[in-house]
């Protein structure tokens, strides 16, 4: 078993979305996979996760507004161009599961223990992963996107956020299943980031 999680760890690559076929995944798969990657780390028991599966319909507008977000004040050619590329780019991935933190800035245990906050971001990021890993080992791709849509005015909207006042976005999760072959990620020595008092 601990093998199979090694090989998984050091296979997973990101994936544009432009590299996702038009073959969607089992909504019904997504799901248990969920299910499954909310079992993670979690300081208090707060569940802070929250998630948003979207249908096409939803995608699609999703990308719209990034498009709209990168082409700002369309007044630069070059960023208009971007922003119709990254609409088309994001709007027409098979898969898109929106992943937001959720941490009542009012509630006691807020007020009392302020890292909470970072405890509960912590909880989501573990959780992410766990989602990438599982969906790999599903054979589907996926991206962890961070492009800033929620500053988008429409987006809470257009996701349904149950608590915008709560909640903040920890990923864009696209998926979709990529024939594509990425290239192997070279890292530093590990040894130019860790200070071993054992030997």
């Amino acid at each position: 078993m601990a093998s199979g999680i090694k090989e998984l760890i050091l296979r997973r690559r990101t994936s544009k979305p432009a590299n996702f076929s038009d073959r969607i995944p089992d909504p019904a798969l997504i799901r248990d996979l969920i299910e499954t990657a909310r079992h993670a780390p979690n300081h208090h028991r707060t569940e802070p996760a929250r998630f948003y599966l979207l249908d096409q319909e939803r995608i699609k507008e999703v990308g719209r507004l990034f498009g709209e977000v990168v082409a700002v004040d369309e007044s630069d050619p070059a960023l208009v161009e971007r922003g119709k590329k990254k609409a088309r780019e994001w709007g027409a991935s098979p898969g898109l599961l929106v992943v937001t933190c959720h941490t009542d800035l009012d509630s006691e245990l807020a007020r009392n223990k302020p890292t909470v906050i970072e405890e509960n971001y912590a909880t989501c990021s573990c959780i992410c992963q766990n989602l990438l890993l599982l969906l790999e080992n599903e054979g589907i791709s996926a991206k962890w996107g961070t492009g800033p849509v929620f500053d988008h005015p429409e987006f809470t909207e257009t996701i349904g956020m149950q608590a915008p006042e709560c909640e903040s976005v920890v990923a864009l999760l696209f998926y979709g299943y990529s024939e594509t072959e990425l290239s192997e990620r070279t890292y530093a020595p590990l040894e130019t980031h860790l200070r071993d008092f054992t030997v």
